[in-house]
């Protein structure tokens, strides 16, 4: 199992000719999605960048070199006050996407964010087999402490006292989680500094107290 820190670069965001979209499903075509992902960050230069697995927009942050990351931050930043900047870097959109026997099983949803870790954490506070909220964005997930596992439900959109009968889709073993979840947090907090730096070397000032 392994967790990973990723955001989202979305091929429309950095597309600068018309290319024609995929007419299925990602799920569907995985490989003719990341064709047309491929072709859209190239124009931008981020062709060196790759995904968590085919056909997802997700990359991990560790990826993700200074060049990358610049032209990344020119686009996210791109018209932003500067009294808005802590805000908008902090939710860049992504999130925390565990990976199981080499396949993605979690992944952030829409509106999930780099921040989403906080909910992550509190993981480790849970009492014995009380269903909690992961948020992750929506739909987000539901999960409980059982016998030195931790259960994950399936993707819901349902609030905690309308969802009945909650049963588990992924079981995974507490210890090595909640280890995850602690490099998670460094990566994160890595990243973080990465930001900074790479906001100083574009000449923003006070970009120390972005991400404070």
């Amino acid at each position: 199992m392994q967790l990973i820190t990723t955001i989202e670069i979305d091929p429309w965001d950095y597309c600068k000719r018309e290319y024609e979209p995929p007419e299925v499903l990602r799920e569907e075509n995985p490989k003719e999605s990341s064709v047309f992902w491929y072709k859209c960050i190239s124009d931008s230069n981020l062709q060196n960048l790759k995904p968590v697995e085919p056909g997802s927009y997700l990359v991990d942050v560790d990826d993700i070199k200074d060049r990358e990351l610049k032209i990344i931050l020119e686009k996210e930043l791109y018209d932003i006050d500067l009294s808005d900047y802590k805000e908008y870097v902090g939710e860049i959109i992504g999130g925390v996407v565990v990976k199981n026997n080499n396949r993605v099983i979690i992944e952030p949803s829409c509106c999930g964010g780099l921040s989403d870790i906080k909910s992550w954490e509190e993981i480790r506070n849970i009492q014995q087999n009380i269903w909690t909220q992961l948020w992750i964005g929506h739909p987000w997930l539901f999960y409980k402490k059982n016998n030195g596992n931790i259960l994950f439900s399936d993707y819901t959109d349902y609030n905690l006292d309308d969802f009945k009968d909650i049963s588990a889709k992924h079981i995974l073993p507490e210890h090595i989680l909640l280890d995850e979840i602690k490099t998670i947090r460094i990566c994160i907090d890595r990243f973080e500094k990465q930001i900074s730096k790479v906001l100083k070397e574009m000449s923003i000032d006070n970009a120390n107290r972005l991400l404070n």
